[in-house]
């Protein structure tokens, strides 16, 4: 595919969605903060195993 090829696809599939995209992470963000954060990572308890039995 050429150039001026890509560029008038690229113009057909922007008129599709005249208000453009939101290349942000505004939106995913806001959505992450709703479910309570849950990318982070959770507080470390700490713990000792001792391998072995009685």
């Amino acid at each position: 595919m050429t150039t001026l090829a890509a560029d008038r696809e690229i113009e057909s599939l922007m008129a599709l969605h005249p208000k453009g995209f939101d290349l942000s992470l505004d939106r995913i963000t806001r959505l992450l903060e709703r479910l309570g954060n849950p990318q982070e990572p959770l507080p470390l308890v700490p713990a000792m195993w001792i391998a072995g039995g009685i």
